[in-house]
């Protein structure tokens, strides 16, 4: 990676007062069904043109050679490139997940269903595509994860709405992608998504409420729910009740991330060491996930962060350099708050790459706590360029903030 890091810009931080933060079991009627869906789901085409403005832009991804099937020339748009821009024209890219080589990574499209592997100066390669993909409204597919072994087993999850449901999908090399957990409510809205292992080898899963808030907090419902599964799909041990609810009381969860020192409630409940990105209005909470908490009326000190709609919100997290970063679509950047030992904050809120590529949504570390980043300028709220959308790494964003203690 020392090209990489050597290639990278230096991002300008400007400081800003984006943010502020604060100092009975679940049962079902029905179990999740293991059998895979048979609904007759139109697949896009491979290769064709996704519906946003910028498919009439530069060469689109294509089944066999990525985004682009022609010979690259420096006039391309969809041409390999160099850090900090690694893939370019991809259709809406939502799910991303760095590989262990630590110069790679699998992104998906949430309207086609396809995953790429990217890197360096090198064309994206398709290496799976998730059929029966019902990318309308905020639906598709969404987060995608790696299995905790996935050095020895390649297993890669994701989370895909379908025109019946939201599902977990489990995908090994070579083969079909195969449903494991299904069952949870879609809706043209609110549909969640976000899913990460935690530190504890299960899978977290956030699902939103599908745009009936009542669902969230009513057990009988998948809906507006972190789910925690083991790698089969099923409840994980210890989960309340045995079944596969984690925490409830969600509306719209976007991001998911790991929170070192965070999320242990003494005395009330225990924490996951992960936390999501709720969103509440037109703002958003960083909520750790507590076993058994219900975050459908969050309580003063219930979140970890919060997001001012004032200052665009928050989309995804994720942790570098000991600093607690988040993307924001309609600000264009990413945020930065220096961490604690102790799983506090200290100094103050910090913006990173404002408005350079456009509307940021999904981020993530990777090994060398390197920072992969997706825009998505494509989705019919963004103002697309021939470039778009696209997948960015920087180095570790720690160091920015200073002063008091919180």
């Amino acid at each position: 990676m020392g090209t990489i890091l050597a290639t990278l810009v230096a991002a300008t931080l400007v400081a800003t007062g984006c943010a502020t933060f604060p100092d009975s079991a679940p049962s079902f009627t029905d179990q999740p069904s293991l059998t895979p869906n048979e609904a007759n789901v139109v697949t896009p085409t491979p290769g064709a043109p996704s519906s946003s403005p910028a498919s009439t832009s530069g060469s689109r991804p294509s089944e066999s050679t990525g985004p682009s099937s022609s010979t690259p020339t420096t006039t391309d748009p969809c041409a390999p490139t160099a850090p900090p821009v690694i893939a370019s024209c991809l259709n809406q890219p939502w799910g991303l997940v760095p590989l262990p080589d630590g110069s790679s990574a699998l992104v998906g499209e949430r309207t086609t269903g396809r995953i790429f592997r990217v890197a360096e100066q090198q064309k994206p390669v398709l290496v799976a595509t998730v059929p029966g993909v019902d990318g309308s409204g905020d639906g598709g597919l969404l987060g995608i994860a790696l299995s905790p072994y996935y050095t020895e087993d390649e297993l890669l999850y994701a989370y895909v709405t379908t025109a019946k449901d939201n599902r977990i999908v489990r995908i090994a090399p070579g083969d079909k992608p195969k449903a494991i957990f299904t069952g949870i409510p879609a809706a043209d809205e609110h549909n969640g998504g976000p899913i990460a292992f935690g530190p504890d080898g299960m899978l977290y899963v956030a699902t939103g409420d599908a745009g009936d808030p009542s669902s969230a907090g009513d057990p009988d419902s998948l809906a507006g729910k972190v789910l925690r599964l083991d790698a089969f799909g099923k409840p994980a041990q210890g989960n309340p009740g045995g079944t596969a609810v984690y925490a409830s009381g969600l509306q719209d969860p976007t991001g998911i991330c790991p929170l070192p020192g965070i999320g242990t409630e003494p005395g009330t409940s225990i924490g996951s060491g992960m936390g999501t990105v709720a969103h509440r209005g037109t703002g958003a909470l960083l909520l750790p996930i507590r076993q058994g908490k219900n975050y459908t009326h969050p309580a003063s000190g219930d979140a970890v962060w919060t997001y001012q709609a004032g200052n665009g919100g928050g989309v995804d997290c994720a942790i570098s350099g000991g600093a607690l970063l988040a993307t924001s679509l309609r600000e264009k950047k990413v945020i930065s708050i220096q961490l604690t030992p102790t799983g506090g904050f200290t100094g103050s809120p910090q913006d990173l790459v404002t408005n350079t590529y456009g509307r940021l949504r999904t981020i993530i570390t990777g090994p060398g706590e390197l920072v992969w980043l997706t825009t998505s300028n494509t989705d019919g709220a963004g103002e697309p360029g021939p470039h778009d959308d696209r997948v960015i790494i920087l180095p570790a964003a720690g160091g920015g903030g200073g002063g008091g203690q919180d």
